[in-house]
């Protein structure tokens, strides 16, 4: 297996803050991996502030500091990705490998959008294009193991378009998007990922998506009040979903797709071939069901404690099981192909590749976990009414230097900088004579002289409340690089400072 610390190209990540995507930043990160990443604006953040959430809920909801990206802002959607011609550049003199995780996951096509043709036919058209024009030769592509659409019995890795129906535009669109990447003969290596159904992280429930396992509970919430005096018989879900209970649906936990992802990416010999990310043993439909009763009782129960703590006298309208028949049927008519009984999923280049990696088996407490989370967050993520953070580290350095360059630093003498965290970085700081010129995005091609410091600490330095030597010995602060490099790299590094403190008055607000 190839040593992720020898390949300091940059892997370029897209759909990095969709569920998969986040988990493939946190490991590739940790394993020793450069990335960047392409990431849609909203019309409320930017793509550094989508970033930041990502790595924020990493912090705030497994305790773990994850290294921020180098950020492109642009759309899977547009030609060139709706990159300047500065980023492109910049991707190619840096990226060697692309994982193409971006993705649209409704089931019925929308007229307003396209979607999900849009996103994964239309979208991983334009990856390919850009990876053509930058010289880019291996690629990763995340499709699905339900590209099978409905065929029954087993489903070989090596079978795509063998004329099956799917059962959604969705499928058809993974199925187009699959066969176009796969086929690239412009590639030299295309690795194709199919998992089956991904759900939460199996530590803490995570997600930040709730659709496919998680529909049945967000169609019932809203009508948990008629359950709170309702006696609901067992099997009533199964009975509306006009299911027996045997059925068996392939769920696999989000960690552990990215962690095999993650080892397969990391290696080389691994590359060019199909993997099937799927369960050994599917879920029953019978044991979901029976999870999603308990939890819409519990529920209900909850919202009439709540009622009654409040001094509420009206009682919950009469529970009408033909009532919630009607509103399932309604609501998840598109998703009926997806809760049929699945077919048995091959996965023996899985297995082979990755024999001490095994799916986990998701038994009945898992699946509470995973739907209390969702339960808790009220199907939102991020939570309600959470204050975005200030990203006081990148804000220092830009009022310093002004935006980081995506050019080449003229200067040979150069230090990387790298800031994990929430308003963090990765930076090179071209120095002249000993004395910071100019601030280039990303990391130098040489390892050493680097800096690694969490973005918090950072902002405190660059803003006068910390000096570097304390930084050093308490708060993390690590430099990378020779021993008789040190000296010229703490001097650069009191420049910065230096640099930073004459620029502004101080910013005043430091990270959580």
């Amino acid at each position: 297996m190839s040593r992720a610390g020898e390949d300091h190209s940059y892997l370029l990540l897209t759909g990095a803050t969709g569920l998969l995507g986040r988990s493939l930043l946190r490991d590739l990160a940790a394993a020793g991996r450069r990335l960047a990443v392409v990431v849609r604006g909203s019309k409320t953040a930017a793509a550094t502030d989508r970033v930041d959430e990502l790595l924020r809920d990493w912090r705030e909801v497994a305790g773990v500091e994850v290294d921020c990206p180098v950020v492109l802002e642009g759309d899977l959607a547009d030609e060139g990705l709706g990159l300047q011609p500065e980023q492109r550049d910049w991707i190619a003199r840096n990226v060697r490998e692309v994982i193409h995780s971006a993705a649209s996951l409704s089931f019925q096509r929308r007229d307003a959008d396209g979607e999900p043709y849009t996103s994964n036919v239309t979208g991983t058209r334009n990856v390919l294009a850009l990876c053509r024009a930058a010289g880019i030769r291996r690629l990763h592509h995340v499709s699905s193991a339900y590209v099978c659409g409905l065929r029954e019995g087993t489903i070989l890795e090596s079978e795509l378009d063998v004329g099956q129906t799917p059962g959604n535009d969705y499928e058809r669109s993974k199925i187009v998007s699959e066969g176009e990447a796969a086929g690239a003969e412009f590639l030299d290596v295309c690795t194709v990922h199919r998992p089956s159904i991904i759900v939460g992280d199996l530590v803490h429930g995570f997600t930040n998506t709730f659709h496919g396992f998680y529909k049945p509970l967000r169609i019932v919430q809203p009508f948990v009040e008629a359950f709170a005096g309702a006696d609901l018989e067992p099997g009533s879900l199964l009975e509306v979903l006009g299911m027996s209970g045997r059925e068996g649906k392939n769920l696999v936990p989000v960690d552990w797709v990215s962690a095999a992802m993650t080892r397969i990416i990391l290696d080389r010999t691994l590359h060019g071939r199909t993997y099937h990310l799927t369960a050994e043993v599917a879920t029953p439909v019978g044991t979901l069901c029976r999870v999603f009763e308990e939890l819409a009782l519990e529920m209900a129960a909850a919202s009439r404690r709540q009622r009654e703590a409040q001094g509420g006298t009206v009682r919950p309208p009469a529970f009408d099981p033909a009532l919630l028949g009607k509103v399932f049927l309604d609501q998840m008519h598109v998703y009926r192909a997806y809760w049929r009984d699945d077919p048995r999923f091959d996965a023996g280049n899985t297995r082979q590749a990755l024999p001490d990696l095994p799916a986990p088996a998701l038994d009945e407490a898992t699946l509470r976990r995973l739907c209390r989370f969702a339960i808790t967050n009220q199907f939102r993520w991020p939570p309600v009414g959470r204050q975005p953070l200030p990203s006081a580290a990148r804000r220092c350095l830009e009022r310093s230097f002004g935006h980081a360059e995506w050019s080449v630093p003229h200067q040979p003498s150069t230090l990387g900088l790298v800031a994990t965290g929430v308003g963090g970085g990765q930076w090179t700081v071209a120095v002249a004579d000993g004395i910071p010129a100019s601030l280039h995005v990303g990391l130098p091609p040489a390892v050493r002289p680097t800096v690694r410091i969490a973005a918090p600490v950072l902002a405190a330095v660059l803003d006068g409340q910390l000096t570097f030597d304390t930084a050093e010995r308490s708060a993390g602060l690590v430099i990378e690089s020779d021993a008789a490099d040190q000296p010229a790299v703490r001097a650069v590094l009191q420049r910065l400072v230096d640099r930073s403190r004459l620029a502004t008055p101080s910013l005043a607000a430091v990270d959580g």
